[in-house]
């Protein structure tokens, strides 16, 4: 997903027709995408809906960019690609403390 985004934005930029305000929105975002935190999220041992929401985030904001560069986005942005199924008391976005 996020190599296709890559491409798009490379793509897009070498034909020159982003104005120099779009380029930087554009290079923006894919730093956006590319710090996604749904690179350490995607694995079966976090749990379901943390998994979920880190991927939606992550395909919205690669959907955004194709936005800003003006190309369709591809329909596969619309599919959920992963799901956790791992103890919510053993992983998420916030962890237990220890007393």
């Amino acid at each position: 997903m996020l190599g296709d985004a890559k491409w798009a934005f490379d793509k897009v930029r070498a034909t020159g027709r982003l104005s120099k305000m779009q380029v930087m929105e554009a290079e923006f975002q894919l730093a956006v995408c590319e710090g996604s935190d749904w690179f350490w999220w995607f694995g079966d041992y976090n749990p379901g809906q943390a998994v979920s929401s880190f991927e939606k985030q992550f395909r919205l904001n690669l959907a955004n960019l194709y936005s800003i560069l003006g190309e369709e986005v591809p329909a596969y942005l619309a599919l959920s690609f992963t799901q956790g199924s791992g103890a919510p008391a053993m992983g998420g976005t916030m962890r237990k403390g220890v007393d």
